[in-house]
């Protein structure tokens, strides 16, 4: 699957005269090689549609007074603590604040409940869980409360994520969801790849920003598990 996003990046840079680049798979994670040699983390979220939203929700006052996060992430299998630090990252990119502190439950290495403080006195609560069944579609939740209007990332009432087209076949249930016009025949977690690999080419200054906040999530991550074991604040 590298071999076919690389040409799809190929693709979008040749299209849009963007330096090339490469997408490779480095510590379990993917990072994007430039034609220099720079190595970057690559956090997709960050080019999300749905995560920029709701962000802008944020930076143009149309959410007034917020103060709270819920987010909440459930997979079948993978690394918790990966998926602690995306949704770490995601809250204080989305606010734009940094994290000062967090007190966290967890069970084993496969669910957490993490309750967090940032600089401007925002709240967040992150609950994360790798337990679906082997077969469970990915499910999240990422909702702001703010004093003026309530955002989420699902519809109101919904409980699971909703697709676009379901086709039930004798072969049983498909469901789709096309969220790129140039890149049909990739998964959602592939295209958000490819996107962030080309954000970075056609803004080099993102290298050093996601470096950075990549060091930042592994080590909010890592006190997340401190937090549980010492059943303390770890403040930053």
């Amino acid at each position: 699957m590298n071999a076919k996003m690389n040409e799809a990046l190929a693709f979008l840079s040749e299209k849009y005269s963007v330096p090339h680049g490469e997408i490779v798979m480095d510590g379990g994670r993917y990072k994007v090689i430039a034609a220099d040699g720079t190595a970057t983390a690559l956090l997709p979220w960050r080019v999300e549609r749905r995560f920029f939203e709701l962000k802008n929700l944020i930076l143009n006052k149309t959410l007034e007074r917020v103060s709270t996060l819920r987010f909440a992430s459930i997979t079948a299998g993978g690394s918790l603590k990966e998926q602690l630090a995306r949704e770490l990252d995601l809250a204080a990119w989305m606010l734009n604040e940094k994290i000062i502190s967090l007190y966290a439950v967890c069970a084993k290495d496969v669910a957490a409940n993490v309750i967090v403080k940032f600089g401007n006195d925002v709240s967040a609560s992150i609950e994360c869980s790798t337990k679906l069944p082997a077969d469970g579609r990915p499910i999240d939740r990422h909702e702001i409360i703010a004093g003026r209007g309530i955002a989420s990332d699902q519809a109101v009432d919904t409980q699971i994520p909703q697709y676009s087209i379901y086709a039930f076949t004798d072969k049983g249930e498909e469901r789709y969801t096309d969220v790129d016009s140039e890149l049909f025949g990739f998964s959602n977690d592939e295209i958000w790849i490819i996107r962030a690999a080309f954000a970075v080419l056609s803004n080099p200054g993102l290298s050093a920003e996601w470096n950075s906040a990549e060091k930042t999530m592994n080590e909010l991550a890592a006190a997340v598990f401190e937090s549980d074991r010492s059943g303390s604040v770890i403040k930053f």
